[in-house]
């Protein structure tokens, strides 16, 4: 008797339940969480400002490449008076052993 009273309660608490449940899934459907990722992104964006950090990122990689570019100048530039320095050696050498 006090089992049958027992499983009887559980079973209702375990309707209610599943009716709570039943509630949840239709507040959160899938527009209601499309439209909470659209808010969240919002005040991301919002709150960082993200164009204007993309916007500076990008031109903070214009300028990487620019001095990139310089350096790599600079290097041939380098390279060849150093070239250039080693023919007049050589030429300086030859000309020294034959006078």
């Amino acid at each position: 008797m006090e089992r049958d009273i027992l499983l009887e309660r559980l079973e209702k608490k375990l309707a209610e339940k599943e009716r709570e449940v039943e509630e949840l899934r239709k507040l959160l459907s899938s527009n209601t969480i499309e439209e909470l990722k659209e808010k969240i992104i919002k005040e991301i964006e919002e709150r960082y400002d993200l164009k204007n950090l993309e916007a500076k990122i990008a031109e903070l990689s214009k300028a990487i490449n620019s001095i990139m570019d310089e350096i790599l100048y600079i290097k041939s530039e380098i390279r060849s008076g150093k070239k250039k320095r080693e023919i007049v050696e050589v030429d300086e050498m030859t000309y020294a052993k034959y006078p």
